[in-house]
């Protein structure tokens, strides 16, 4: 905290670094509420087109106070932040205010001193004139009223800074009363909440939207795997900064230790990949085309305008191509079971091993997860459907994409 030795008080208390910090943190906490909110938004939207019991149940388990809570805690948490960005630059502008007062309070207190030092050596002096006695009165008076008023600014720059911060406090106050949860720390819980949870609540919406797409059309279905990938790149990236699964893995590599923690942290970032990748070659095949629609236009001196229309209904047409051969890659597994149990299987069958992964998920981010019992079921299930679906599927879809972009 700034010291003001001339003035001998702190006209203008506060740390501006830790406000900064304070504010950093908030709108980082209001970005990511903001993001949640919009997925559960898009999410529920995207529900709609399923349509039993399972889409009620989901619904229901997405609608009512989360979305409200979600909503009203970013506009919250945003409003306290823009507050203290606020209140940081005024308390920079009092702080360097202050320091001028105390420079001004240096210099009139040096010049006070050197007018009584010369006053009282007038009057020590004999036989001198009354005007020059006078004179030295008035200057030692003029060096006092010149502190003096000095430090009365001071003190009305302590009364600005006062009222500003107490104006500060009561919109901040205002501001929680108005649109954060009415629950006692319900905001905290869940800023917390989220931040611990992030990737797996990531990783049921990717999930959940890839259950949804077996269900719909494929116009309505491409829009929803790309999203599914997307969640699950997003879940990826999450869970890979989770020293938690970080740790876990590094001592089964290092060390050998291929317990639990191990297997379900490898499982989860297989999983993450393994979803993302039909995104990630959609994208690829449709940035291919962009380019080759791009050096066309060029070559043919279509113009810029025409070249990049041709460029973006290349990318579009060819990813939106990718996406739907990938969705239709064979699963040998899956296949064969289809094929014994006959084609009305085809689609209780899939919806079986991506509901598996919707479950497990969910599971994940309740207390049964806690239970190693139920953890270690749910790391074998996600493990062996990644093995008879997800990976062979992948792995032909990946197989066709490199085909695709290696012509």
């Amino acid at each position: 905290m700034p010291e003001y030795p001339h003035l001998g008080w702190d006209p203008a208390p506060g740390s501006p670094s830790a406000i900064a910090a304070l504010q950093k943190k908030l709108s980082t906490s209001a970005t990511a509420l903001g993001t949640a909110h919009r997925l559960v938004d898009e999410l529920l939207g995207e529900s709609t087109y399923w349509r039993g019991e399972a889409a009620d149940a989901f619904r229901g388990a997405l609608d009512g106070d989360l979305p409200r809570h979600l909503k009203n805690a970013h506009r919250s948490v945003s409003e306290a932040a823009s507050k203290l960005r606020v209140w940081h630059d005024d308390l920079v502008g009092y702080q360097a205010t202050a320091r001028r007062y105390d420079t001004r309070a240096k210099l009139d207190a040096a010049a006070l001193t050197r007018a009584e030092s010369h006053q009282e050596n007038v009057r020590s002096t004999p036989d001198l004139p009354e005007a020059e006695l006078r004179a030295a009165g008035e200057a030692v008076t003029k060096a006092r009223e010149a502190l003096e008023s000095v430090r009365r600014l001071a003190r009305e720059l302590e009364e600005t800074h006062r009222v500003g911060a107490g104006r500060v406090a009561r919109a901040l106050n205002e501001a929680t009363e108005r649109v954060a949860p009415p629950e006692p720390g319900a905001l905290r819980r869940t800023i917390n909440w989220i931040d611990d949870n992030l990737g797996d609540s990531l990783s049921l919406l990717s999930a959940t939207l890839g259950l949804v797409a077996i269900f719909v059309s494929a116009p309505v279905a491409v829009p929803l795997l790309f999203a599914a990938a997307g969640l699950s790149l997003a879940a990826l990236v999450s869970h890979a900064a989770d020293p938690k699964h970080g740790a876990a893995l590094k001592a089964g590599f290092t060390t050998g230790k291929l317990d639990s923690q191990f297997w379900s942290s490898a499982v989860a970032l297989s999983g993450d990949a393994l979803g993302a990748l039909p995104g990630v070659g959609a994208v690829a095949q449709g940035a291919k085309g962009l380019a080759t629609a791009t050096r066309t236009g060029i070559a043919a001196e279509h113009g810029a305008s025409a070249t990049l229309s041709s460029g973006a209904r290349a990318f579009g047409t060819d990813s939106v191509a990718a996406m739907r051969e990938a969705n239709e890659a064979p699963t040998p597994v899956l296949d064969w079971a289809v094929r014994r149990a006959g084609a009305r299987s085809e689609t209780p069958i899939q919806a079986g091993a991506a509901g598996s992964a919707v479950v497990t998920s969910a599971v994940g981010l309740t207390p049964a997860n806690e239970n190693d019992t139920v953890k270690n079921t749910a790391t074998t299930v996600d493990g062996s459907r990644l093995a008879v679906s997800d990976a062979p599927g992948a792995g032909v879809a990946a197989a066709r994409t490199w085909a695709q972009l290696a012509r």
